[in-house]
Order: C-alpha cells, then structure tokens, then sequence
C-alpha cells in the first residue's frame, strides 16, 4: 500500500488523533521538500501552519480544520485550506479528508489527499480584482437563478450592499421582479446559457425602484459545467445603455426632420416658380377687372390659395431651416416686448399673459421677424392647450451650458445663451407627444384646426439660428418651452428709418434674365404694363450677350440666381467689369443653402425671394432705380 501510495501524483498524509503525522507519501515530502525523517511523528498544524495548537476558530488560515469534525461524525469532509509551508511559501490545497477506522468501526486515523491549487486560486483571486476595477456590473448565478457572487460595480448598480444581494434572485435584483423572466416580455440571456451552453445576448426594458424608465443590456457566458455538461453557473454582464438608447432616439429623429427638410428645400424651387406665375398673372388680371365685374370673386379666390401655398412652401422651408434669414444683433427683450402686444391679441381674454425679462442684455444674432414667430406659433398653442383659460408666462435669462449639461441634457454646445421660456397652465401633453411634438404634420388637434406645422416651424427656425429648443410637460400640469440662443458680444445697431415706397411705373430699360418661360414672360408683361422698357434673357449666359448690345439704355439688370449655361451672379460680376454702376436685384426660389453659395445674400446686394406679388416686385425695381 505504500508503495502505491507513493507513485499518485497527489500529496498524501495519514494523521493519528492527537494530529501527529504518521505517514506522508513522496508526493507529499517533494512538496514540503522536507525528509521523511522531518515529517513523520511532528504534528500538522506545526508543519502547516506554524501553530502550536490545532486550528480553531481564532485561525488565520482562512477554514477551520477539518480533524476534530472527521473523529467525531466520521464523515468525508472536503475543503479549502491555505498553508504555510516550511520553507514560507504560502499554498492553497482542496483536501479530501477521510476516516481510517478499526475492526470497530472507531475512528483513529485520517487520510488526507492535497492537491494544489495555488494558482487556479491566484487566478481566481486576480480575475476577482479585475471585476472589481471595471465598470461594469457583474454577477455570478447558479440554475437557481440566485447571485453566488458579484462585483463592486453591480452593487453600485443595485444601490446595495453586497450583503443584502448574495443569495437572492438575480431578477428581483436586477429587474425588480418576483418572477423570473419571461420570454415574451424579457428575453434572459442567463436562461439561453443554461439551455444552451452557448453565450447570449438580451436587452431588457423596465422601471427601477424609483420609477425610471431603463434599459439595460445583459450578456451571459457558461462558467461552469457538471459532469453531464450541464452549466451549472453562468457570469452575466449588464451594462445600464439607457442613454445610449435616449442618444440614438434623438439621432433617429434629427434624421427623420433632416429628411423632411431635403425633400421640403428640393421642391422649393420649382413650386415657388408655378406659384410666381399663378399669382402674378392672377393679379394682374384682378387689377384689369372693374371692380363690380362678378369674376372678381374668383380670381380673389384663385390669389388666397396661391398665398396659402406660398405659405405653406416658406413654412416648409422654415421646419428644413432653409428659408432666408436676415440676421442682426437683436436685443432678446426689446423682441419680446415688441411683440408682446400682438400677442396679447392672439391669447383669448380669460387667459392671463406676463413678461419676466432678465435686467441683463441678451443680445444675439437673429432674424427678429423669426423670432417673433417662434413666439407667436408657441403664444397660439398655448392658447388652445387652455380652453378654460390659465396663465402664460414668457421668461428670459442668461444660461450657461457646460460639458456636464451636455452630457445630462443630450444637447448643446457650451457657451452662453439667451434662455426664452414660454409657460403655460394648459392640459400638457404625454411622453409619447412630447417626444414627437416637433414633427411636420404631427397635431393633436381635431382635423381642420391645425396643420402640424406651427412647431416644426419654430424648431426649424431656432435650429437655424443655431439654437436648441426642448419641452417639459406632463398630463395635466401644463407645458415650458426652453429655448436657448447663443449670445453675441455685438451690440445692438441703430438703423434708420427707410420712407417706404409707394410709386410704381417708369420709363427705364430693364435686362430680365429668366430661364422659366412663364415666370419670364409673366414678369415682362407686368413691368411692361408700368411703363418700364424690357429686354428678355433666357439664361445668364445671354444676359451677358444681350447688354453687351445693349448697354448704354439699360439700367437695372433682374437676374434669377440659378440658370443654366451661366448663373445670375456670374452674369452680374461679369457685366460690373463693362458698367461698374450698373443696378442689379436677384430673384430666386431656390433654399438660402442654394443661394448662399451664389454670394447673393451678402449684406448691399438686393434679392427678392420667389413668388412675389407684382405689387411687392414693382416697389422694389422703383426703389433700386431710384437709390
């Protein structure tokens, strides 16, 4: 038997009662690296541990010794012990102990059998401290679906201390259910690995403890298996991705109103071209007419719906932040209060209106006539939000947005703002509404009473001014719209009163250069009706040719922006070099994104935005004829 004993790999000591060693195979001497004659009849807790007393409670070597419980019950006992050993290396062991009996059944020795496991425990040890250092949470589950083990990181998570997690149900920690998982609702990635063996991936959705609304992602991989295969512990990753899920909503929707705003500024044009032409000639055919002739009616008709569609176009333009703006150092309180009266008319009498304007100068660069919009398109939804009436609150203030506004908000830049916030006591809206609040054609109104656009309008154009808008509201309790505009250091210029003009007619020659037939020959027909003189152009590249023959009677040249062979400004820059003085005006229906690049919406350059009424085009032409 001794002979056997010494050829197995593992270490082998028989101890007697009172724990001296009386026998240790070579397995067992290699590894204390001691002569037999050193081992045998000293006793274990000497060699081991460096003790003079048997290992009790007060012991520093992480188990009790199994000895004392083996002569007692005579049972098996297997466990993890760490010893000293003689030479100071310090090892860990998983011990199989077991009784050696008499002809009685007494017990009166022990065998042991020791096997190394110093560096699975060190691994074991360093793989704990790396879970302890990431920032992920992580737990350790049995088929039972209970925590055995978890990391810092998921305690934080829970918000619990480690304590109170061991041993309870991984679903009623981290999903804050009393049942585990179902498939239809929640996918489990743990169940998968049980089933399976194989890793899985699940995202879950659900409400904290504090009534949030989270979402996590868990990924699970077999850690353990039985002897059949089957896993019996699995390590579960879950990595809170509600903002990663709150930041890609936000990106599919800026998507979303990008795409509305490229198909919106793509038609543009060639709408505004037919509606120039629909409302030039209705107009003129309406100032021909004798004001008792009964036609007058339809041709009025005829001119409302080519204005309600020109509308509808800029609209548009405004939600694809596209239409033209003219830009100036504006002071944010002088807009409110020169809009305040208007809106006071557009809010209904039971509804009580205020101003909160800050005492410090919020200047920025903007179109005032936009700005007044934004605030009459959001005075208007206030109204109807309070049929019984309420309050309306119009606030400013200077805000200052920083890195960690940023990252809370999911927004901004930083720097500082002017903050406009409009307030009202109204019905307030859902999450679902809120969220799609600034669609197009997105209305909780009854059909007829809205179109959807008002606030797709308003974020188009505080979107423009490189500006953020967001909205606060819950059911019942009213809404506020923030609206933060970036601060400017300009001040504020004094301009001067222009005399408006109200002459129309003359006798100047005209180059009109137009590659639409009909807005062309429209205009032609109306300024030659005013008396003015008109040479036609079909694109920019006859235009050259046409003053070139002509340019001793021409006085103010009126180019379209966008033509082919050459473009208006190419014409105009072209013709300056003949007639530095020469007058031009540009008209386009082209976005401000088209135009701009032309350089014909640079500050002294006159331009005319398509469909325009004759009225308001020939006032134009007697005004830069006459600078």
């Amino acid at each position: 038997m001794r002979k056997i004993l010494d050829i197995i790999a593992d270490s082998i000591v028989i101890i007697a009662k009172d724990y001296k060693i009386v026998f240790a195979n070579k397995a067992m001497l290699e590894l204390c690296r001691l002569k037999k004659g050193d081992v045998i009849g000293r006793r274990c807790h000497e060699i081991f541990h460096g003790c003079h007393e048997p290992c009790g409670s007060a012991c520093l070597f992480d188990a009790l010794c199994p000895h004392a419980e083996i002569f007692k019950t005579g049972k098996v006992v297997s466990v993890t012990h760490r010893h000293n050993m003689p030479d100071g290396r310090e090892l860990f062991f998983d011990i199989t102990a077991s009784p050696i009996r008499d002809e009685k059944g007494g017990v009166i020795q022990i065998i042991e059998v020791l096997r190394d496991v110093t560096e699975l425990k060190k691994a074991d040890e360093l793989t704990k401290n790396i879970l302890e250092t990431v920032d992920e949470g992580f737990i350790i589950i049995d088929r039972d679906f209970r925590i055995i083990s978890a990391n810092r990181a998921y305690a934080d998570e829970v918000k619990m201390p480690l304590e109170d997690i061991l041993g309870r149900h991984c679903y009623e920690i981290s999903h804050h259910l009393v049942d585990p998982c179902k498939e239809a609702q929640h996918p489990c990635a743990v169940r998968q690995v049980f089933g399976t063996g194989r890793p899985y991936t699940a995202m879950h959705t659900h409400y904290d403890k504090h009534g949030n609304h989270v979402y996590v992602q868990t990924k699970a991989y077999p850690l353990s298996m039985n002897g059949e295969g089957k896993v019996i512990t699995a390590i579960e990753v879950i990595t809170d991705i509600s903002e990663k899920v709150k930041l890609e909503d936000q990106l599919r929707h800026a998507q979303k109103m990008e795409a509305v705003g490229q198909l919106s500024g793509g038609i543009a044009h060639d709408f505004n071209n037919i509606l120039q032409a629909i409302i030039g000639y209705s107009s003129v055919l309406k100032m021909k007419m004798k004001e008792d002739d009964p036609n007058r009616y339809i041709i009025q008709r005829i001119l409302e719906s080519g204005e309600r569609a020109a509308n509808l176009t800029q609209s548009l333009l405004a939600f694809s932040r596209k239409q033209i703006l003219s830009l100036k150092t504006a002071d944010t309180n002088q807009i409110i209060r020169k809009v305040g009266g208007l809106l006071q008319r557009v809010i209904s009498e039971d509804i009580e209106f205020k101003t909160v304007l800050s005492d410090k100068g919020l200047n920025v660069l903007a179109d005032a006539g936009q700005i007044e919009q934004v605030l009459i398109n959001l005075a208007t939804n206030a109204r109807d939000a309070m049929p019984d009436g309420g309050n309306l609150i119009i606030s400013t203030e200077l805000a200052k947005m920083d890195k960690s506004f940023v990252s809370a908000h999911g927004y901004g830049k930083p720097g500082r703002y002017a903050l406009i916030s409009v307030s009202d006591t109204g019905i307030g809206m859902d999450e679902e509404t809120r969220l799609r609040i600034f669609e197009p054609f997105f209305t909780t109104k009854e059909v007829g009473k809205g179109t959807g656009l008002g606030l797709s309008i308003v974020y188009g154009i505080v979107k423009q001014h490189d500006g953020y808008i967001n909205v606060y509201s819950e059911p019942g309790k009213g809404a506020t719209f923030k609206i933060y505009l970036p601060i400017t250091e300009e001040k504020v210029k004094e301009e001067e009163l222009i005399e408006s003009i109200t002459e129309t007619g003359g006798a100047e020659t005209i180059l009109l250069a137009e590659d639409d037939e009909s807005v062309r020959k429209f205009t032609k027909s109306m300024l030659e009706q005013s008396g003015y003189t008109v040479i036609e152009a079909v694109d920019g590249e006859d235009a050259l040719n046409k003053f070139k023959e002509n340019k001793d009677n021409i006085e103010l040249l009126l180019f379209d922006v966008i033509m082919p062979k050459m473009d208006g400004k190419t014409a105009y820059d072209r013709i300056a070099k003949i007639s530095p003085d020469i007058k031009v005006i540009f008209t386009s229906g082209y976005t401000q994104e088209h135009i701009a690049k032309k350089g014909v919406l640079e500050e002294g350059i006159e331009f005319i935005y398509k469909p325009v009424s004759p009225t308001e085009l020939l006032k134009k032409v007697k005004e830069v004829i006459g600078k």
